[in-house]
């Protein structure tokens, strides 16, 4: 474990005082072991104790400024006053919230291993039909953590517990159970560990398991939707409504005033943008591993590959000979590539459509070089977001259609073929878009001779979670077993468990997005009608100069008209790229495939301000 520097000094302060208080954190420390927090209580208070004394100051004066002048009519000349309570406030909040952090993690780690788990169970049904070798089943998951996800994590304690520190499997058992945070996880090691003690029927046990968790996985995905569809909702409120109640409120407050342009400029270009940012961020960290068309990354377990360097260069060969053949299937198969010909092609567009613009003053430039800005970014994402679609459509065409392929693989087999005849009838089968994977698994077999090296091709073609999970099941459970039927149903059976999740997520996720969609368009109507119906009224001035007017006891500020609707015109664009990125990682679990979202939503607020009339006067 790394200490790092803000820890030791932390530790130095607060750790004798923390220590001697150690029966008041004894939750706190197992919900640290539960949330894989590989940080001892007594320095993680510490920490907690520290962070919130050094920022309980800066963000006590940070709500003294921006709440200042709501208590300005309570206390007046004294308002100063209020500086101690607001750090008070913002330092135990601070140091509250991080000490429920451990325990929020620990929930969301056991939704996301009560998911994971039946397909975890179903390669352990697998394996177990050719060997009775359980701490081997732990080892082929603990090496695949891009696979099994929070359930690799929480197994990989156990090969660690019998192999290194030399402890019986069932105390191993038992002491992953205790530090798990998932009821289910618990349950099925007791489960095992009593099985183990009184030399049970493992194939009928995993069998029992995996069809008991794989019910009860529809409903903690269903558990893990709620949570999902309730940060939603805190993005809806503090990051699409919010911005647009403050930014309304700083209008009518600055044209009392003057003096709000700078928290306005605030909210349109950090606020915004940073906010959904973090907020993309953390719901990537969160649904990490709960889906089953996501990338599955570089997997450990995977063995590198030994082939013959003939072999190797034929196939280089062909890559080349694929890319110049069709350069836009390869597009489609990585679509950042596409990256290194539109970033370059909208920054020339951009350099030559301003050139002349340059020697504009600053305020002036914007006006001038905006329209272009907004083309040059669709120059970029366009063809980005029209490759990245078309991959993902690929992936879960593949991905859908995966499970139908292995039950007739399955029943080509049980008819009396061998696995290698049976592929190869496939190939002369209907498959739609696997006819073409198909193939090159056929072509996979005639280069290598190996049925599992033509899976595990597929597996890293394809690259997603569920088609990995399914090859992996392949490949161990047919070394160990030899039993490539069998195999093959419990594999069609994972497959169409993750669909089946997948599907669900899809149905919950839609209306969610449907709201994003709505308040994005209340958002432009707001904003359309401070534009159009309130501005007008307002008195004008030609420059940022402050100019008052009395009227009936009030006393306004003119402003700078031109100024507030470009300042709409930018918050209306960022809110609508950045919530259709939040649109595309709830719903689909990739940020990417929010472009979509955020070309319909841009194009709307373009459309909406090009119809504005650009004509106001002082």
């Amino acid at each position: 474990m790394n200490i790092y520097i803000l820890d030791r000094l932390s530790y130095r302060i607060f750790g004798k005082y923390v220590t001697a208080k150690r029966g008041e954190y004894a939750e706190l420390s197992k919900k640290l072991l539960q949330a894989r927090i590989n940080v001892p209580f007594d320095i993680y208070v510490s920490r907690a104790y520290f962070l919130s004394i050094l920022f309980s100051l800066p963000l006590g004066l940070l709500l003294y400024f921006l709440l200042g002048e709501v208590f300005t009519s309570f206390f007046g000349s004294v308002l100063f006053l209020m500086i101690p309570l607001f750090a008070f406030f913002s330092g135990f909040s601070i140091y509250k919230l991080l000490l429920l952090y451990p325990s929020f993690e620990a929930k969301l780690r056991g939704r996301k291993i009560d998911i994971v788990l039946p397909h975890a169970i179903a390669l352990m049904h697998a394996l177990s039909r050719g060997s009775n070798d359980i701490i081997s089943f732990f080892e082929v998951i603990s090496k695949n953590k891009a696979i099994y996800g929070e359930v690799s994590k929480e197994i990989r304690s156990i090969p660690i517990d019998t192999e290194i520190l030399n402890i019986d499997l069932r105390t191993a058992l038992k002491n992953s159970a205790a530090n798990s945070p998932s009821e289910s996880f618990k349950n099925f090691l007791e489960s095992l560990s009593t099985i183990i003690t009184c030399g049970g029927n493992l194939v009928a046990f995993f069998l029992t398991k995996s069809e008991q968790y794989r019910l009860k996985a529809l409903d903690e995905n269903k558990a893990f939707m709620d949570t999902l569809g309730l940060f939603s909702e805190i993005y809806v409120t503090g990051f699409a409504a919010g911005p647009l109640f403050i930014i309304v409120l700083l209008v009518v407050l600055g044209l009392v005033g003057g003096t709000k342009y700078v928290l306005l400029l605030g909210i349109i270009y950090l606020f915004i943008p940073g906010g959904s940012i973090l907020f993309i961020l953390f719901l990537s960290s969160i649904t990490e591993g709960t889906g089953s068309n996501c990338p599955a990354g570089n997997e450990d377990g995977y063995r590198e590959k030994t082939r013959n360097p003939v072999i190797q260069k034929a196939e280089l060969r062909m890559k080349i000979y694929d890319l110049l053949k069709n350069p836009i299937k390869n597009l489609i198969e990585l679509p950042e590539r596409v990256l290194y010909i539109t970033i370059p092609a909208g920054l020339i567009f951009f350099a030559a459509a301003t050139y002349n613009n340059y020697g504009l003053e600053f305020n002036e430039l914007v006006y001038k070089v905006d329209d272009f800005l907004i083309f040059t970014v669709f120059i970029i994402l366009f063809p980005y977001m029209l490759l990245v679609e078309a991959h993902f459509r690929r992936i879960k065409k593949i991905s859908d259609n995966f499970p139908d392929l292995l039950n007739r693989l399955a029943n080509l087999h049980e008819s009396g073929l061998t696995l290698i005849s049976s592929i190869k009838r496939l190939g002369t089968s209907n498959l739609g878009i696997l006819n073409n994977e198909v193939a090159r698994m056929n072509t996979d077999i005639e280069l290598s001779g190996s049925i599992v090296d033509a899976f595990r091709n597929f597996g890293e073609r394809v690259n997603t979670v569920s088609v990995k999970r399914v090859v992996l099941l392949i490949e161990n459970a047919s070394r160990i077993t030899g039993n490539i039927k069998e195999n093959l149903v419990i594999a069609a059976t994972d497959a169409n468990s993750l669909k089946s999740l997948e599907e669900e997520r899809k149905r919950f996720t839609q209306m969610h997005i449907i709201i994003l969609y709505i308040t994005f368009f209340v958002f432009l109507y707001v904003i359309y009608s401070l534009v159009t119906q309130f501005l007008p009224e307002v008195p004008g001035v030609s420059s940022n100069a402050v100019q008052e007017i009395v009227g009936e006891g009030i006393a306004f500020s003119g402003i700078d008209k031109q100024l507030y609707v470009r300042l709409f015109f930018h918050a209306s664009i960022l809110e609508g790229f950045f919530s259709g990125l939040v649109a595309g990682q709830i719903g689909e679990n990739d940020a990417r495939l929010g472009l979509k979202h955020s070309v319909v939503m841009i194009m709307s607020a373009y459309l909406l301000f090009m119809f504005i009339p650009n004509n106001f006067t002082g």
